[in-house]
């Protein structure tokens, strides 16, 4: 069954367990099968790869699918609902802030450790919403700007590997990717992430730049601009937004 964005949800199912999986074609050499904080399974295969291929990969991979969703049902449950009500807890830069809402112009302002949603209107949960993705898609491209500024400081050959465009595009199972043209693209959500997380993010998809595979030379790239990505990369993974 085809799905948006030119991917495809596919369904396995032998008797066991069934389980959907997401499916996307992409320029790349080998396939891949992730599984997610939110506990969705995807795979990246190259163009060219049947997907009754895939699907049997993924068959074969779902004593392992298995134990990954377990440990992260484990380690990292998942966080009750939105409630976009006063006194709810909204995430920043990894810090908490705590949502105050009130009558007047439309409008999100960070002050303290609050998050003060205005609106004309009354304030229903979904106009709140609504102002606060708002808000932090219109903060995003400036600290992911200010982060890759950081990043090209301190590694001087990516002063010669720039990205030919750093976009925000929503994603649902993806922080960021790069494409073959060089073009970054970062989920706003990301912005909700601590510092640390946001330049593994950046600085995976910069090597990308010089190595489109997860080779050991992008391994060793990614290491010399940041040293702890592992501690980063695990700590994204059961970063609960």
């Amino acid at each position: 069954m085809s799905g948006s964005g030119g991917t495809l949800v596919r369904r396995l199912a032998d008797g066991g367990r069934p389980l959907t999986y997401n499916l996307r074609f992409a320029d790349t050499s080998r396939l891949s099968i992730s599984v997610h904080p939110d506990l969705s399974v995807s795979a990246i295969a190259p163009f060219g790869v049947d997907a009754e291929v895939v699907d049997a990969r993924v068959h074969r991979r779902l004593p392992w699918i298995t134990r990954q969703q377990l440990r992260f049902e484990q380690y990292h449950p998942q966080p009750a609902p939105r409630r976009y009500v006063g006194g709810e807890t909204h995430l920043y830069l990894g810090r908490q802030y705590r949502l105050r809402i009130r009558r007047g112009p439309d409008g999100v302002r960070l002050q303290g450790r609050y998050l003060w949603v205005t609106s004309e209107q009354p304030a229903t949960a979904g106009k709140v919403e609504a102002l606060l993705d708002q808000w932090y898609r219109a903060r995003s491209p400036e600290v992911f700007v200010r982060r890759l500024a950081g990043l090209q400081a301190r590694a001087p050959w990516l002063r010669d590997v720039s990205p030919s465009v750093l976009k925000v595009r929503s994603m649902t199972h993806r922080w960021g990717s790069c494409t073959p043209a060089g073009k970054i693209l970062l989920n706003p959500e990301l912005v909700k992430a601590p510092l640390g997380c946001i330049d593994y993010v950046l600085a995976h998809e910069l090597c990308h730049l010089r190595a489109m595979d997860h080779s050991p030379r992008f391994v060793r790239l990614l290491g010399s601009l940041v040293p702890d990505w592992g501690r980063a990369r695990q700590r994204l993974n059961t970063f609960g937004g």
